[in-house]
This record gives structure tokens, sequence and C-alpha cells, in this order.
């Protein structure tokens, strides 16, 4: 009895061992892994840093300026150019137009007999006649 306890033991030793050694290589994959990944960071960090210097050489105030002067014709502005406002067309009457929408909206039900409809904060008097019987008509 003893010694399938021995036996069951050393299996046991055998089978962690077997268990830590894969843990360990595992790690030291994983590590490999992670070293590999942080210098492609830092590759791409170097390659952004290089296209952020080759942007800022190509958009140099002087180097735009002499691009401008070679491959356009352009003429700096004069007064020629600019406009008077008596030189803008006049501004068209706009109306009362939430009106006319909530009137081209209504149902026929809505519509009222007045072809314009009424307007914020306008007034209408409507005058209420009502007959009553006299008695000394009858």
């Amino acid at each position: 009895m003893i010694r399938l306890l021995n036996l069951l033991a050393v299996a046991g030793l055998v089978a962690s061992a077997i268990y830590a050694y894969s843990i360990k290589y595992d790690t030291l994959y994983q590590g490999g892994q992670v070293s590999k990944l942080k210098s492609g960071l830092h590759a791409e960090r170097q390659a952004i840093a290089v296209l952020r210097a080759e942007w800022q050489l190509l958009t140099r105030p002087d180097r735009l300026q002499a691009a401008v002067e070679k491959h356009l014709a352009l003429e700096p502005i004069g007064t020629s150019h600019l406009g008077r406002l008596a030189d803008l067309p006049a501004r068209p009457e706009r109306g009362d137009e939430i009106g006319r929408l909530l009137a081209a909206t209504a149902t026929p039900k809505e519509k009222g007999p007045a072809s314009e409809p009424r307007t914020t904060g306008s007034i209408t008097h409507t005058v209420v006649t009502t007959r009553t019987p006299n008695a000394a008509s009858r």
C-alpha cells in the first residue's frame, strides 16, 4: 500500500513539473510577443514622427508662396474687387411663412374663409348678435 502511495506521489510530482515547465515556456513565448509588439509600436511612432516632419516641411509658408507664384496666376485684392452695399439686390419681403405653412397643411375643416393666415399677436374682432323675441312684436 505504501508503494502505491509513493508511486502516486511521484506521478503527481512529475505531472506538476510538466505543468510548471509548460507555464514557464508559455510565459516566455508571451513575453517575446510583447517585446515584438513594443518594437513594432516604436517603429510606427517613428514613422508618424517622420510623416509629421515631412508635413511641416511641405506646409512651410515660404514654400507654399513660391508654389503659388509658379503655378497660379493670382493677383492681389484691390479696391476694384470690393463691392458696395448699394450693389446688393433688395431683400424680398418674406411675410408670414409659418402661417402660410400652417394654412397649407390644415385640413379643410380648419381652413377658414380668409385667404391670408393670421400672424401671432393679431387680434380678430368677432361680433355675436342674438335675437330675442320681443313681446311687443308678437
